[in-house]
């Protein structure tokens, strides 16, 4: 096993500035000594001991990742990245699906029983009285929506950007009837998401009928019943925009059962993407959003948190965003428009 000794022996410096240096301690040294120091760590393949630094700190060396559910497509995506800072920072990481009665104090609780030293809070709902409820008792969180009470504990993904571009992508098909399906309608944040949706449309000299809004869910749960009024408007549109992935999934299922082909009839596009995308008939054209990223991040500033480093400003994760083109979309000029079916 590595030894925090071999690694000062090969990188030329003594062992306490080693040790400041791999702990990510506020410690006065050069870049060349930094980067010498983990180069060394890294060439070796040292891993800290995490029981002897708990034992040493009074800290667990450890994070809680939490989610109100396991099965959201970006969440494994906000898991890698987190994974990944972890691992590089010397923590260890678990995922802690938080009940829906009582999560507040389900997930501060491992924090007081010394399980793990911060949280990082997944949610698609706002959290701000978790937030407030974390100051109070000394807990340090990260969120990963725009929500809380303190904008410096938060890491959001820039889902303007996200929008804007959905929208435009679905008018460069040559699209000018499209639907929007938003999530949560009822929230400042899933209202801004459609302000940037509808605004990117206007940019394209496209307008968007007020019918042609519709309330969602992350889960897709009212599907059917949103598919069920789309076709019974006069003028059906010719695309449908989805604020999360499993709602697109969803209304392509449903859309199918009816007899409406996508994309001949319909084009549909999700948001956020992972494997879950693939795996439909067809498979899904969707939004691709930095969740690796925001959960690396997240992880780093919990970190520096941790080492009472707390910053200025929220984290507005911006790069990259991309449309990843599969079957649910085409062209209006590859659509075959006069056959869908009527009620």
């Amino acid at each position: 096993m590595v030894r925090l000794k071999d690694v000062a022996y090969q990188a030329g410096y003594d062992i306490s500035t080693v040790s400041k240096v791999l702990q990510g301690g506020n410690i006065h040294v050069s870049a060349e000594a930094r980067e010498r120091i983990t180069k060394a760590a890294a060439e070796l393949g040292y891993r800290p001991n995490l029981m002897a630094r708990a034992l040493r700190t009074r800290k667990a060396g450890a994070v809680v990742l939490g989610f109100p559910c396991l099965d959201h497509p970006m969440y494994p995506a906000i898991t890698e990245g987190a994974e990944q800072a972890a691992t590089e920072l010397g923590l260890a990481l678990f995922a802690y699906k938080f009940p829906p009665e009582g999560a507040a104090n389900a997930l501060l609780d491992l924090v007081r029983q010394g399980r793990a030293d911060g949280i990082i809070l997944a949610s698609e709902v706002p959290d701000c009285d978790f937030v407030k409820l974390a100051t109070e008792s000394r807990v340090p969180v990260i969120t990963l929506n725009e929500y809380s009470t303190d904008p410096t504990l938060s890491v959001v993904l820039d889902d303007a950007a996200g929008f804007a571009l959905q929208a435009k992508y679905l008018a460069g098909l040559g699209h000018t009837r499209i639907a929007y399906v938003g999530v949560h309608p009822e929230s400042t944040g899933s209202r801004s998401c459609e302000e940037s949706f509808k605004e990117s449309l206007r940019k394209q000299r496209v307008s968007i009928d007020p019918s042609y809004i519709f309330g969602g869910s992350f889960g897709g749960d009212n599907a059917s019943e949103v598919v069920d009024q789309i076709l019974k408007l006069e003028q059906r549109p010719t695309a449908i925009a989805t604020a999360s992935l499993t709602m697109g999934t969803r209304i392509i299922r449903e859309l199918s059962t009816r007899g409406v082909n996508v994309p001949n009839q319909i084009n549909v596009i999700g948001y956020h993407d992972s494997k879950q995308a693939e795996w439909t008939t067809p498979s899904v054209t969707t939004v691709r959003m930095p969740s690796v990223v925001q959960g690396r991040v997240a992880v780093e500033r919990l970190y520096a948190l941790l080492n009472s480093q707390k910053s200025l400003a929220a984290e507005v994760i911006s790069e990259p965003i991309e449309v990843i083109v599969r079957e649910s979309c085409c062209l209006l000029s590859e659509m075959n428009l006069p056959h869908l079916p009527n009620d």
